[in-house]
């Protein structure tokens, strides 16, 4: 009688939806036929959503920055779609283990999570996400597991990054001239134009940012994800449009923590795809180059919390609508779009047999994580001395679910790991302290994020591999083999200043949103003053770096208080300038405060992505506003309107003799001019050369085989390295420290330089976290990685490496920060 029901509840669904209106009659238009727009593919979502209100309902989680809409459309079977909190509640108690009874958890829905269209230039994903629905809402297949009595929630986000894929959209549809496109590869329509359609509004690639959380687009998506948190997700991406299609097992290196049981998943759902494709005679490849090693993808961050995660990628990048192919075949937008059409529904197709499977895995995952964690350590401590410089860090544990609590007690542990030495000692825990246990549901995200630098199996990876949070922090921490007695879970401090009846004066130390602070105090008239040198009042001490303000003609203090309290700055209150340690605040050891108003160079040959972390990070990173200037127009604006010029990595030409003079004589007059790697050959003084350190070959031998393995061992990104700090110099302030890590992502090793003032350097032998190829290992020494010369009142500042790699936090943000913060030296 219940399968009956069921059964007539479909009959009835089937009747209602008939009419439904497949892609092409709600476009105008075949799908593959062209590239569809944003707000279309939006509309469809919602024209489904609203003519099948009983089982699907279109969720929208957030605006993109150029406030495009972003949204899921969730689609239930009978019954379930007026329950959906509900579900999520059962599924999160399950998963936090308050739902333990095989019974209960076996009437749970299987949840599904699909996602489209990441990098916004490759574009069949989206398409392929209409033909999907519709195939979802129509198809028999569907229905009648339905009446198997597997309940089910799928997820669908027909694109994720719908800014990039407006711009792929747009550039294409103006450049293509010839009615269903030229499949000559070399025709304009095969090219995009000055922005790249992979990337957000920012330039940022979203498929990198899971774990960090740095954009917009990320920051809705990850709630969204993670109220959900489904057993099965699956990102959908193109590649060169020479290649096939790959799809699941995935290639190694693996962290070296994934379950069994998910491994095991992602063999079986490869085979589906395998019959599916060879019963097509469609090529494909799997278990090569895309690996689940960085945690940061749509692949590895879902294997992360507990699902089945993979990556599917179709050859279509630079595919247009169609084109030639060097075997001289050829492949359109409409085979890219069945190709993946078909994928998403054997997908779930297989994932609604496979749903006592896949639940049985994702839960017992989940409670290995709580009870048995496999991390080096069972507890991971920042000790209360370093909880103001872990502000960051924290934000972006809680942003991946994890919880940080308190320590209970005072108590002694020996041989805790030391992570600032890496060696094992005895140390004492004291009572607040904060505390991270391995023993909960994020298990795995802590082993990937705090453990020691994973072990790589393979090095053939194409993306950084290392990463550790208390590392790129410089935060002293232990990890303990033990599990610590804790308290309740840290609030967030509320900062609340209040005038003090005799001060003269309030100083602060800056962290990164107290820029814009600053260049609004200076522009209400207030005077700013930092020191050079450490000094300190009663019990107060200021390190080199601290800001101090001055209200010489009034006695009111209530505009800086109430920004501070709004910024949630805490001001320390200055009652004489008579320093009890240090100069005196009247000394010449305190330096004037200039407005930052920087301009920003950006030109096509520039590197991309950093052009738009410079534009993301200054502007809603440190709330500063700066000037995008083309390098065609930078030379004839007035450039004493600017505190900096930022010349971005980048393919240089040399600067004219009459631009260089321009150059030189605003830094003279206490301009700063701060350059990106390659940007210093536009350079014509010979005392600013900078000399590279070339790869030598040691090689006797060429072997075929062996050639991909062979060029490893000139890889120089993609890994931390220890760097040593000349702490005394303006742009190492906050740092206090005489060494620090850095992401390298440098393109050359540079000598060291007389010319130049060495602020980051490598020592003879320093400590590498991650990969680096054997070739560049014995040259990495003695390097230099940030170096400043003086011109006149201005400086120039060269950076060998990125620090703004993907906005993600870390210690070499503070000092491109001091780059702007300090310039009066």
């Amino acid at each position: 009688m219940k399968k009956y029901f069921i059964g007539l509840l479909i009959t009835l669904s089937l009747t209602s939806e008939a009419q439904i209106q497949n892609p092409e009659a709600f476009l105008g238009y075949p799908l593959g036929s062209r590239f569809t727009y944003h707000h279309q593919i939006v509309n469809y979502c919602k024209y489904l959503a609203n003519a099948s209100k009983d089982h699907s309902v279109w969720y929208s989680y957030g605006k993109t920055p150029e406030n495009r809409e972003l949204g899921q459309l969730i689609i239930t079977s009978p019954g379930l779609i007026s329950n959906l909190s509900t579900i999520k509640r059962q599924h999160q108690d399950a998963i936090l283990g308050k739902i333990t009874s095989e019974e209960a958890i076996a009437t749970l829905p299987t949840i599904i999570n699909l996602s489209f269209n990441v990098h916004g230039n490759e574009a069949a994903g989206s398409e392929a996400a209409m033909g999907l629905l519709y195939d979802l809402f129509t198809k028999d297949s569907l229905l009648t597991k339905m009446a198997a009595n597997k309940p089910f929630v799928i997820l669908i986000d027909p694109c994720i990054n719908p800014d990039g894929r407006e711009a792929y959209t747009t550039q294409f549809n103006r450049r293509n001239l010839v009615l269903g496109g030229n499949p000559d590869p070399n025709d304009q329509e095969h090219f995009e134009g000055q922005v790249s359609g992979r990337y957000n509004h920012f330039l940022f690639d979203l498929n990198r940012d899971w774990v960090w959380q740095t954009q917009p687009e990320t920051k809705a998506r990850l709630a969204f994800f993670q109220s959900w948190l489904p057993m099965v997700h699956a990102d959908f991406h193109e590649q060169s449009y020479q290649h096939s299609y790959y799809f699941p097992p995935a290639a190694k290196p693996y962290l070296n923590f994934i379950s069994n049981s998910t491994k095991e998943l992602q063999e079986s759902v490869g085979k589906s795809f395998a019959q599916l494709f060879d019963k097509n005679r469609w090529p494909y490849f799997t278990s090569e180059v895309y690996d689940l090693f960085y945690p940061g993808y749509g692949d590895t961050y879902p294997i992360l919390n507990g699902a089945l995660g993979m990556t599917l990628e179709q050859g279509g990048i630079r595919g247009g609508l169609r084109a030639i192919k060097s075997n001289e075949d050829t492949i359109s937008l409409y085979q890219r779009v069945t190709h993946h059409r078909s994928l998403a529904f054997d997908l779930v197709s297989w994932s609604l047999l496979n749903s006592t499977a896949l639940k049985r895995s994702f839960y017992l995952n989940h409670a290995n994580y709580r009870t048995n964690p496999t991390n080096q350590f069972k507890t991971y401590v920042i000790p209360k001395s370093q909880q103001a410089k872990s502000a960051k860090l924290i934000q972006i544990l809680r942003q991946n679910r994890i919880t940080i609590s308190l320590a209970a007690k005072d108590q002694v542990v020996s041989n805790a790991f030391r992570y600032k030495d890496g060696k094992y000692a005895t140390v004492q825990i004291k009572k607040e302290d904060l505390l991270i246990s391995a023993f909960q549901s994020s298990a795995p995200m802590i082993q990937a994020l705090l453990d020691p630098t994973p072990a790589l199996e393979d090095s053939l990876t194409y993306d950084i591999t290392a990463w550790n949070l208390f590392q790129i922090h410089g935060i002293e921490s232990y990890g303990l083999a033990t599990r610590i007695e804790s308290m309740n879970e840290i609030s967030p401090i509320h900062v609340v200043n209040t005038q003090v009846a005799n001060a003269i004066a309030y100083a602060f130390t800056p962290a990164t949103q107290d820029i814009s602070f600053l260049n609004t105090l200076h522009q209400a008239g207030f005077e700013l003053t930092y020191n050079d040198a450490l000094v300190a009042q009663g019990e107060q001490t200021f390190p080199s770096g601290s800001y101090f303000i001055h209200n010489p003609r009034l006695k009111d203090w209530s505009v800086v208080l109430n920004l501070a309290n709004l910024n949630q700055i805490k001001l320390a209150a200055i009652t004489s300038f008579r320093m009890d340690k240090g100069p005196d605040v009247g000394s010449p050891h305190f330096k004037e405060f200039h407005l930052i108003k920087p301009a920003v160079v950006v030109d096509v040959n520039f590197d991309t992505n950093q052009q738009g972390e410079l534009g993301y990070y200054l502007t809603q990173q440190m709330g500063i506003m700066p000037s995008m200037i083309p390098m065609n127009q930078i030379f004839r604006t007035d450039l004493s309107q600017y505190s900096h010029i930022i010349f971005p990595n980048g393919k240089y030409n040399t600067l004219s003799s009459s631009n260089q003079t321009l150059l030189t004589n605003w830094i003279r007059k206490g301009g700063t001019c701060i350059l990106f790697e390659g940007s210093s050959a536009m350079l014509v003084d010979k005392d600013q050369m900078l000399e590279k350190k070339s790869s030598v070959d040691t090689m006797q031998t060429k072997v075929y085989a062996t050639t991909e393995r062979t060029n490893l061992s000139k890889t120089l990104t993609g890994n931390l390295v220890e760097v040593a700090i000349e702490n005394t110099h303006p742009i190492a302030f906050r740092l206090a420290q005489e060494s620090m890590l850095i992401i390298n992502q440098a393109d050359e090793l540079i000598k060291l330089s007389k010319s130049w003032n060495p602020i980051l350097k490598t020592n003879a032998n320093p400590n590498v976290f991650g990969f680096l190829g054997a070739k560049r290992k014995i040259q990495i020494g003695s390097s230099l990685f940030l170096g400043s010369q003086s011109e006149g009142k201005g400086n120039y500042i060269w950076f060998g490496f990125n620090p703004l790699f993907r906005a993600i936090p870390n210690q070499g943000l503070t000092v491109f920060e001091n780059t702007l913060l300090y310039t009066s030296y």
